[in-house]
């Protein structure tokens, strides 16, 4: 792409790794002869997230632009809104069913459901989808989305592309 822009999006939520199993997995051979910490992300705990997604373009707009930031912001405003003070929980998830009903009854927890282990990573790949599909409905087939970034922690972010090298 010969032009990329970038925005920023910042929004609160709370998940769980319900999956994380310290002992297992990638990485676990690091820990060899270590005592290994609790698998802390397992439990209920928030994020100020940071989300930037980096679109590009091979031509510029008859404004000399990729696309308006304007554009990109309302593009994600309803799932940014949607999704901040919420509390995200893939639906396969032990306790899902238990949170739904706590959130049904009480009104003070708002759940936002998705079908996988909220990790970074896959939300990332979340955020990147739905930017995808929002172009596509755009009929925006000049603009791409490069990739999208997606801060945990002001030390921890994930990216995802389809064009990783």
């Amino acid at each position: 792409m010969n032009w990329q822009i970038s925005k920023t999006f910042r929004f609160e939520a709370g998940h769980r790794v319900w999956k994380q199993n310290l002992t297992h997995g990638r990485g676990a051979n690091f820990t060899l002869g270590k005592e290994v910490p609790v698998n802390k992300c397992i439990n209920l705990h928030g994020h100020s997230y940071v989300l930037e997604v980096v679109l590009g373009s091979d031509s510029l707009s008859e404004q000399d632009m990729v696309i308006d930031f304007y554009h990109v912001k309302n593009a994600l405003k309803d799932l940014i809104d949607t999704i901040d003070h919420s509390f995200i929980i893939d639906i396969n998830d032990p306790m899902y069913p238990e949170l739904k009903q706590i959130a049904e009854k009480y009104g003070a927890l708002k759940i936002f459901p998705v079908d996988f282990c909220p990790t970074a990573e896959s939300l990332a790949k979340f955020f990147y989808d739905f930017v995808k599909q929002k172009l596509k409905e755009a009929g925006l087939r000049e603009v791409r989305v490069i990739k999208t970034i997606l801060w945990e922690t002001a030390t921890s972010k994930a990216e995802y592309s389809e064009n990783m090298l």
